[in-house]
């Protein structure tokens, strides 16, 4: 997906009616918009003629072996016409011909309307029917129209016939963005280290691993709480505690989401986070961030890291002399 950006140009939309651009300034309009190939599902295509075996809905199958074809005795110009049901901003349309057959046609008139019944020319274009692949036109300025009608005017100098033919019809245009979904990444396989953790076999055991578990599971040695790790009590174990996440791949992570332990004097209130391709060299990823131990909800904190990164740290710097840290989640937008 990309941003559309109209340097100094006016786009005319039927039934708006927009002012001028002003010379004194370079304007850079962004829009909510995106261009795509649009979906044409629902769609429908008639024409001047047609052979019965070979109707013009193929020209919007998908399918490159299947096409539409003129009737073999009615002369040249043959059109088609495509009613994409609803006002659509076209930014280009790709064609794609019959495939290993050289014949066709080589010129074309392409027209847009919003009724089916008064259109207007946007252009007389050339068409190589011996290219195989799509053959993309760009449209300039874009045309907001609900049909767009090709007619074939002259046909190849190897076509004996009046015949004509074309296999696809494609529309690129500009649609509303739809919006961006932060999604959690399935923590299958993931794994976690740390500076230290609390592992006493029979007594109790909180360790880095723990993070990384089901959201729902409970802690092996105190059973009516979730499982959490917690940074050894040893007082040789001073601030800053550190605890890293491997989630086995790189991905573009958008948010990391943090669950305190249920108990608020076993937190820290202060912590950073770095990203690491190879686990070894780090970078932070953004500024410190202060953390709630008295919530056991999650906390997202949002980050952008350069490029994807597999390792995440977490590096604790000020709370309790017993922090913890219940669950860690990666997010990504979808």
């Amino acid at each position: 997906m990309k941003n559309i950006k109209i340097y100094a140009m006016c786009l005319l939309f039927a039934g708006m009616v927009t002012s001028s651009c002003k010379k004194e300034k370079s304007a850079e309009l962004t829009s909510n918009l995106e261009e795509v190939v649009l979906d044409r599902s629902g769609w429908s295509a008639t024409a001047s003629s047609q052979e019965t075996a070979n109707p013009p809905a193929t020209v919007l199958d998908g399918n490159t072996n299947t096409f539409w074809s003129s009737n073999a005795t009615t002369a040249f110009p043959h059109w088609l016409l495509i009613d994409m049901k609803k006002q659509t901003v076209v930014t280009k349309i790709g064609l794609t011909t019959k495939q290993s057959d050289p014949k066709g046609f080589t010129k074309f008139r392409l027209e847009g309307s919003n009724d089916g019944t008064n259109f207007t020319i946007i252009g007389e274009l050339v068409f190589n029917p011996a290219i195989y692949t799509e053959q993309a036109f760009t449209l300039s300025p874009a045309r907001n129209v609900r049909y767009l009608k090709l007619t074939a005017l002259e046909k190849a100098a190897t076509q004996t016939g009046n015949i004509t033919f074309l296999s696809e019809f494609s529309v690129t245009g500009l649609q509303e963005r739809k919006p961006i979904t932060d999604i959690a990444l399935s923590k299958i396989g993931w794994t976690a280290t740390a500076s230290s953790e609390v592992n006493y076999p029979g007594d109790e055991t909180n360790l880095a691993a723990y993070v990384v578990d089901v959201i729902s599971a409970k802690s092996p040695t105190a059973t009516t709480v979730p499982s959490f790790w917690q940074a050894d009590y040893d007082v040789l174990h001073p601030y800053p505690h550190w605890i890293i996440v491997d989630m086995k791949k790189a991905s573009s992570l958008s948010y990391i989401g943090l669950n305190a332990h249920t108990d608020p004097k076993q937190g820290f209130s202060k912590f950073s986070i770095s990203g690491s391709v190879d686990g070894v060299a780090y970078t932070q990823l953004g500024d410190d961030r202060t953390f709630n131990p008295t919530t056991v909800n999650e906390q997202r904190f949002a980050v952008s890291p350069a490029a994807p990164v597999r390792y995440v740290k977490i590096t604790l710097i000020e709370g309790t002399s017993y922090p913890c840290l219940a669950n860690f989640e990666g997010y990504v937008k979808l």
